[in-house]
């Protein structure tokens, strides 16, 4: 499993790769299901990030909502339209 900083690292490069405002905060949420922690979700503007701890997806959501999902052990990204 990724570290947190880790996750949280490629959520930063996201937010500032589409035009978030280097000095606007972030908000960073751990995300439980039926009690049992399930990932991490992060938040700047429009911008998202979701994180599931079982398969290792992050989720990046532009503010068009157009998502794109990698894998962070092989990094090979795919785009999906919402």
């Amino acid at each position: 499993m990724e570290s947190s900083e880790t996750i949280r690292a490629h959520a930063i490069d996201f937010f500032l790769e589409n035009g978030a405002d280097p000095t606007a905060g972030m908000q960073e949420v751990i995300v439980l299901a039926d009690g049992c922690y399930s990932g991490r979700r992060f938040f700047c503007a429009e911008l998202q990030v979701i994180w599931s701890a079982q398969t290792g997806i992050l989720s990046l959501i532009d503010d068009k909502a157009e998502t794109t999902e990698i894998s962070i052990n092989d990094e090979v990204p795919t785009t999906n339209a919402a």
